[in-house]
């Protein structure tokens, strides 16, 4: 049996540290990789909103609570067996079709294309001092009647997101 020179130990000690260190390399470039994806995480929200006195007001909320824009790629709204590729804004005069005149009724179109920075707050659809189109618009859009808003969005880094319906978690796509 030969014996080993410490030429020989000290290639082979070498080589285990430099695959340590390639190791270490690419455990860091996922790692930075991670945060990166992170810290531009979108996360879009949807909520109802009654202020005012019961019954006379009504707001249909978005909200970026992430921490990177989002990148709007689609709107549709799922109600019974039927998908409408509407915003809810479209949608309400559409198929809803408020009663009387309204007056107090707001909206904010959303649709494909469209940018959400973080931490923006869009009122979709709403009615202010309306004890008439109030109720009705809640009952709609508080999934009573099996209605869903469902957005499709983008990161930066072109991650794909879906929420669909009232204060439900964000579904990853890709």
């Amino acid at each position: 049996m030969k014996k080993w020179s410490s030429d020989r130990w000290l290639s082979v000690v070498a080589i285990i540290a430099s695959l340590g260190t390639l190791f270490t390399i690419v455990y860091q470039t996922n790692l930075i990789r991670k945060q990166q994806y992170a810290s531009v995480l979108p996360y879009l929200e949807m909520w109802n909103s009654n202020p005012g006195k019961e019954g006379e007001s009504y707001k249909y909320i978005l909200m970026n609570n992430g921490i990177g824009p989002a990148f709007i790629r689609e709107v549709k709204i799922h109600y019974g067996d039927s998908i409408y590729n509407d915003d809810p804004a479209s949608f309400t005069y559409r198929v809803i079709k408020p009663q009387d005149s309204i007056l107090n009724f707001f909206y904010s179109n959303i649709k494909k294309g469209r940018l959400i920075p973080a931490g923006d707050r869009i009122e979709l659809v709403g009615v202010m001092k309306d004890t008439v189109n109030a109720p009705i618009l809640r009952r709609w859009f508080s999934q009573t009647d099996s209605l869903e808003v469902e957005i499709v969005y983008e990161s930066v880094y072109g991650e794909r997101w879906s929420t669909r319906g009232i204060a439900t978690e964000p579904l990853r796509l890709n």
